[in-house]
């Protein structure tokens, strides 16, 4: 794969992606990078962005839409164990830090009420079979077929559980001067215990991990343990450690 070709990475809640996009901020100037986290106007706004030649990175919540699919982009995602990441979802919702979580949560107060969220069902099976709207994505029973089938258009797949084996084989195909892992935005202890409710939340999402990992797993084998690349710092603050060191021996 080319590491000239422009990335745009699918960040999936609560999957590590903000530790990552974090990455992709240090990895891309301003002007190359583009985050996108509303869906308003989402489709032409991806496809300005992918028309746009000084854009290098294109990273948000948002699902493969068709205008991506179609495009000559390496595609990326991150992705983790089902039942983990709902209850993250639900802690991090939980919180209500700021006035859509609490608008979202009014009247939830445990797991079995979190099931009425269109947004804590099979978020993964959603994002990756391409729906905008989660309410029809709710009532189609082929939404696992197609997530499927799209995992042939992603270009390269990470997982929560093997990060830094992820953030390592996306800096080699992408040529990333940083690829130190990070994890950033952390739910905290777990608040709720595992349970049968978790599992009807992530009926596709669970059968689409399994397929996910025997696919894409086996690819991060050769980067684990693979020692970080770390960006040198400016020459300034090279200089200036270096006169510190030197004035330490006398």
């Amino acid at each position: 794969m080319s590491k000239s070709k422009k990335l745009v990475f699918i960040h999936i809640p609560k999957t590590a992606g903000t530790s990552l996009r974090l990455l992709l901020e240090s990895n891309y100037k301003e002007s190359e990078r583009i985050g996108i986290y509303s869906h308003e106007n989402l489709d032409q706004r991806l496809a300005d962005a992918l028309a746009d030649p000084k854009i290098k990175c294109i990273y948000g919540h948002f699902p493969l839409r068709p205008v991506v699919v179609e495009s000559d982009a390496l595609v990326m995602t991150l992705m983790r164990e089902p039942i983990a990441r709902s209850m993250s979802h639900y802690n991090h919702y939980s919180k209500r830090m700021n006035e859509k979580h609490a608008k979202l949560m009014e009247g939830i107060e445990s797991p079995e009420d979190f099931t009425k969220l269109v947004q804590s069902n099979n978020r993964q099976t959603a994002f990756l079979s391409g729906y905008l709207n989660q309410k029809e994505f709710l009532k189609d029973p082929t939404v696992l077929d197609k997530a499927l089938k799209n995992f042939d258009r992603l270009d390269a797949v990470g997982f929560t559980e093997h990060y830094a084996a992820s953030i390592a084989y996306f800096g080699t195909i992408l040529g990333w001067k940083n690829t130190q892992a990070e994890h950033h935005n952390k739910g905290g202890k777990k608040s709720v215990e595992p349970g049968a409710i978790w599992s009807t939340m992530n009926n596709y999402d669970l059968p689409l991990y399994t397929a996910a990992l025997e696919r894409f797993a086996p690819i991060l084998k050769n980067y684990e343990g693979m020692a970080p690349r770390v960006p040198k710092p400016p020459l300034s603050v090279r200089v200036k450690n270096y006169l510190r060191a030197l004035s330490s021996k006398f």
